[in-house]
């Protein structure tokens, strides 16, 4: 693939990985030959929305991303991609990961721990949650796929449909993403957990 698909996080210009994803979307819908209207029409988002995503305007939730990858028939690391096919891959510690720009709106950024490693059905995240205003309810993120989060440092209440938990680190927990979810920080520190992702196939 050529153009935008070649493009990676090491170019200054797409260092954000909100404007590299946008990018990516815009390429691939284009290559579909489908409208902003169309997309807006599969994922249930807005067109404004989609607009601003794909002009790497906004940074969105995780859940947002799987469901454009779903509905572009693409896997969601598929969005993150930044090398060509490998079969073997070694990220050391101190190597740069791409991460979001900004905070999305429900408190948490994120960074992106598979982008080297293309075209895999899971995807794996290092999210940094903070510590939002009581008092807080389940931002409600909801998409066809899976999630294990494992919680490395700080506390995070958690919620999944009607229950919430808090989770101390070592703790981990198994979610179905079609059920309303979403996590914060607790203790007036931010937190910070693995996530993988596996969205269901189209």
């Amino acid at each position: 693939m050529t153009g935008v698909f070649e493009r990676s996080f090491s170019d200054n210009e797409s260092n954000q990985v909100d404007l590299h994803i946008g990018r990516r979307i815009r390429g691939i819908r284009r290559s579909a030959q489908l409208t902003l209207d169309a997309l807006a029409q599969r994922t249930g988002l807005s067109k404004a929305l989609l607009s601003k995503i794909e002009n790497g305007k906004v940074s969105s939730p995780i859940s947002t991303y799987a469901k454009i990858a779903r509905s572009l028939g693409v896997s969601l690391s598929e969005l993150f991609r930044e090398a060509e096919e490998t079969r073997f891959l070694l990220i050391r510690g101190g190597e740069r990961k791409p991460r979001s720009s900004r905070k999305t709106p429900y408190g948490y950024s994120f960074e992106s721990l598979g982008a080297r490693w293309p075209n895999k059905s899971w995807s794996p995240f290092l999210m940094t949650y903070e510590p939002l205003p009581e008092p807080h309810t389940s931002p409600g993120f909801n998409y066809e796929g899976e999630e294990f989060i494992y919680v490395l440092e700080g506390r995070l209440e958690f919620f999944c449909g009607e229950s919430k938990y808090e989770l101390d680190p070592g703790d981990c927990l198994f979610v179905d993403g079609s059920l309303p979810h979403g996590g914060r920080a607790l203790g007036g520190k931010k937190c910070l957990a693995l996530l993988l992702v596996l969205p269901r196939n189209p």
